[in-house]
């Protein structure tokens, strides 16, 4: 939570830390409300179009549902139930695939971190690696 993670994944945290507080503190279990079928879809969608038009930039969870037209929780859940994976995931894989497409035409690791919005070189390596099974600098030379 204190470190340099992006708004979104902190906000994220901070839902599912509250959320699991709620649980554990509760002598019955919460209702949760939550979005179903074509409103949960539409939900999903809707914050999907505005990461993939803005996904460089610094998002916060309630830009999202407000796109949305939900709460921040609806949407959370919503999008994890039509994707698979939360907002801030999602986004890390756009600029993820932002920075790879830098890197085949040319640039190099730490230009494409910059330009993909991560923190520094190690973050970016981190994820890069993770996602794609090799550093970006392996990648760059095998492309090159």
């Amino acid at each position: 939570m204190a470190g340099r993670a992006g708004l979104l994944v902190r906000e994220e945290l901070l839902i599912a830390t509250v959320l699991a507080m709620a649980k554990r503190g509760t002598t019955r279990t919460p209702r949760v409300r939550t979005l179903a079928g074509t409103p949960r879809l539409r939900a999903a969608r809707r914050a999907r179009a505005l990461l993939d038009k803005a996904f460089l930039e610094p998002l916060a969870v309630n830009d999202l549902a407000a796109v949305a037209g939900c709460s921040r929780f609806a949407l959370y859940r919503a999008f994890r139930e039509e994707y698979g994976m939360p907002p801030s995931a999602y986004q890390r894989l756009l600029r993820l695939r932002h920075a790879r497409d830098r890197l085949t035409s040319g640039l190099a690791p730490a230009d494409a971190a910059t330009s993909a919005g991560f923190s520094d070189q190690a973050h970016f390596n981190r994820w890069f690696k993770r996602a794609y099974g090799i550093t970006p600098g392996v990648f760059s030379c095998a492309v090159l």
